[in-house]
């Protein structure tokens, strides 16, 4: 069963604080909005939860290796009472996969810069220690590879809704957001968000502009089919078949957020931090099948690229040049 909420481990004590003290301290640490929800109830249905991840592709066994932690946050950090949801906003300005030009690829906007992994990891690691200097807290931070309903808890803080491509659509960036997600001892006390108002409403641009057809069912992605998916995280070569619906993404997908159009109207910030490394935007096909392990860790090995072999990658590329 569930472990309940009790008090920091330490001093037996409930550490209280507001949210409007947290988001002081979250903006300092260089996130662009905090919210606060309680750990439990944890907002996933066990038996939708089981649904996903019973649907995932074998590589990413380690969902369902770990779906009993995502659903007892208490098992992750004893004594937790609070999960924060941090967003930044990574949205640019930049011209997406349609503006290729013949002889090259599209990186998707996540991995065309140093890995978010690792910059928003020291920044909500930063928030983690102000939170200890502060409140004493215990606080355990991640960034997309914690067991944690990520997008769920984000959603329950009143960031925004998961739309129909399965990603969460936040009032302000759209969809051009990073997640990170800090569970805590910590009571903070935040007003409740309330329900969040599905704002897909009939529209359905990204079911009808993914190439492959992973959005057919309305707020489920099918992995097995999903661009950002095969030609990312998948651990076998892209199947002949792919070639004619690769839509000229070398890594990554982002047609289904491109045309999105809460998108198209949102905030983009356009941060530095964020912006295409030399050789990142739009490769030319040639250059990245020319490379060998020194020349393809020397471009893409402070990206997210660099865990896609570089064999992987460049068999993408051949069927690029189809």
């Amino acid at each position: 069963m569930p472990r309940g909420p009790n008090g920091n481990r330490e001093t037996g004590k409930v550490l209280k604080a507001t949210i409007e003290d947290i988001r002081g301290i979250a903006t300092r640490c260089g996130l662009d909005a905090i919210g606060a929800t309680p750990a439990w109830p944890v907002p996933v249905e066990p038996a939708t939860a089981a649904r996903l991840v019973n649907r995932a592709p074998k590589d990413l066994g380690y969902l369902a290796a770990r779906l009993q932690k995502r659903l007892d946050p208490g098992l992750v950090l004893p004594g937790v009472r609070t999960v924060l949801s941090a967003v930044i906003g990574y949205g640019s300005d930049r011209p997406g996969v349609e503006a290729l030009t013949p002889g090259t690829g599209f990186i998707s906007r996540f991995a065309w810069s140093h890995d978010y992994h690792v910059m928003i990891g020291a920044w909500m690691k930063d928030l983690c220690g102000q939170l200890k200097r502060e409140y004493g807290a215990v606080a355990r931070w991640y960034v997309d590879t914690g067991p944690v309903f990520e997008k769920a808890y984000a959603v329950a803080a009143g960031h925004g809704f998961v739309g129909k491509n399965s990603l969460l659509i936040t009032p302000r960036f759209g969809s051009w957001v990073f997640l990170g997600t800090v569970l805590t001892d910590l009571d903070v006390v935040a007003p409740p968000s309330g329900p969040t108002k599905d704002g897909c409403g009939k529209c359905r641009d990204c079911q009808d502009a993914c190439p492959t057809a992973a959005l057919e069912q309305d707020y489920v992605l099918d992995s097995s089919r999903c661009l950002a998916h095969l030609t990312v995280s998948d651990r076998g070569p892209p199947s002949p078949e792919l070639a004619s619906r690769l839509a000229g993404n070398l890594y990554g997908c982002d047609i289904c957020q491109d045309v999105c159009p809460r998108n198209i109207k949102a905030v983009k910030p356009g941060r530095r931090e964020f912006a295409p490394l030399p050789g990142l935007y739009m490769p030319r096909l040639d250059d990245v099948l020319a490379m060998d392990q020194k020349r393809f860790l020397s471009v893409f090995g402070e990206t997210p690229v660099r865990r896609r072999k570089l064999g992987l990658l460049q068999a993408t590329a051949r069927l690029l040049k189809r």
